[in-house]
């Protein structure tokens, strides 16, 4: 993702923590004189707004993740056929513009960054003015959001290459110019890649995948498309370590 999404007039991103709370409230119901319910409300610590939870800030339905190291699995909108009516996922058989029939497969894992340090789950839980939703947000401090199933196809990358990728949005640890990540996050990229070619021959939440670890299958997304500097200097001059240590993994179990 190319640009800060943090200022998007739709919303204001949460705040950058794994920490969970436990809001323990009941209901505010306002009443009519003539008895008419208005609203049910469960109120905040304070009595006012409900608290907004980090790691779910659009209190998004939670399942439990295909992907074992993730910390949650939410359904973001962007992963439905229709995100304003998220009801049937968007399926990896179409591509392009022109919406033609394919074969689906998972064959490549795309890198991408947020291009801000700004905390950015609120921002891909939504139907968000870029369209963007991976099927992986990686934190810096390495936890991972499953923001889309696998088997379903991201928003993130274009649509000549969601429709056969899996994807990865990575919270910048720093601005401009070097835009860099976390030594936690490299290590969390590794693993999913390793993750992934175990997949290699069989499916992935019933999508066939034919991966191996190689920088033709591992790629960033400026690689692919030539208006964006995505991943940024710093990611995308480790791209070679990452694939290394992903090989390593997969060698070890």
């Amino acid at each position: 993702m190319e640009h800060s999404p943090a200022h998007d007039p739709d919303g204001s991103p949460s705040a950058h923590t794994r920490r969970r709370f436990l809001i323990a409230a009941g209901s505010g119901v306002a009443v009519t004189a003539a008895g008419i319910l208005l609203a049910t409300i469960p109120p905040g610590a304070d009595g006012g707004a409900p608290a907004v939870d980090p790691d779910n800030p659009r209190g998004l339905p939670e399942y439990e993740p295909v992907y074992d190291r993730a910390f949650k699995g939410l359904e973001a909108p962007l992963g439905f056929a229709d995100c304003r009516n998220p009801i049937a996922r968007s399926t990896r058989d179409t591509a392009g513009s022109d919406h033609h029939t394919v074969t689906p497969i998972i064959d490549r894992f795309v890198i991408h960054h947020t291009g801000t340090t700004e905390e950015q789950l609120d921002f891909l839980s939504r139907c968000n003015r870029r369209s963007s939703a991976p099927t992986f947000y990686l934190r810096n401090d390495g936890s991972v959001f499953e923001l889309i199933r696998p088997g379903a196809k991201p928003s993130s990358t274009g649509a000549d290459w969601n429709w056969r990728s899996l994807a990865v949005e990575t919270l910048d640890a720093t601005g401009a110019p070097d835009y860099t990540v976390t030594a936690v996050q490299l290590e969390e990229l590794a693993q999913m890649i390793a993750w992934l070619a175990t997949y290699d021959g069989r499916t992935l939440d019933g999508v066939p995948v034919s991966f191996t670890i190689d920088r033709e299958h591992v790629i960033s997304h400026r690689e692919i498309w030539s208006g964006t500097e995505c991943p940024g200097p710093y990611l995308q001059s480790r791209l070679d370590d990452i694939v290394a240590r992903a090989r390593e993994i997969f060698a070890a179990h």
